[in-house]
């Protein structure tokens, strides 16, 4: 049996082992960034949601809505009844669950012309405009959720 034959060397081993720690190292910390940025977006889908679950409310109930960010506290709170006026407050607040993602900012438009950083819904299912900004701690990336006026229609960008 000749030396080649035999197996591996000790260092040969422990080279493939660091090898092995250099890239697992590397997919972990690739992981981190993927469920890091997929936490964003899936608060931008919810955040969506619940604008929609407003608009579907007005129009099914035949009473306006109002949704209101909290940014400071990270929190939106869904009421019956317009903004401004006397609520009656349905489900809320509601925190942001990924504490690494912000509401950056809410502006929607007001009746009088002003700006609020809250939405009402009419029971014809139509809003003032106006978007809701998410963002997430060191990353580049904000999702800016738009509302349409006339057609009270969200989209995310």
């Amino acid at each position: 049996m000749t030396r080649a034959d035999r197996g591996f060397t000790l260092i040969e081993v422990m080279v493939a082992i660091a090898l092995f720690g250099v890239l697992s190292a590397m997919a972990v910390a690739g992981f981190r960034g993927l469920v890091s940025a997929e936490g964003q977006r899936g608060t931008a889908d919810a955040v969506a949601s619940t604008i929609r679950n407003a608009q579907v409310r007005a129009v099914t109930e035949g009473v306006s809505m109002c949704l209101s960010f909290d940014t400071g506290a990270e929190t939106y709170t869904l009421s019956r009844y317009a903004c401004g006026t006397a609520t009656q407050r349905i489900n809320g607040p509601v925190k942001v669950a990924d504490g690494r993602v912000d509401l950056a900012s809410a502006s929607f438009s007001a009746p009088d012309g002003s700006t609020s950083p809250a939405i009402t819904f009419k029971p014809s299912g139509t809003a003032y405009p106006g978007s809701v900004r998410i963002a997430r701690r060191g990353a580049s990336k904000v999702y800016t959720l738009t509302v349409e006026g006339l057609t009270g229609r969200v989209s995310i960008s």
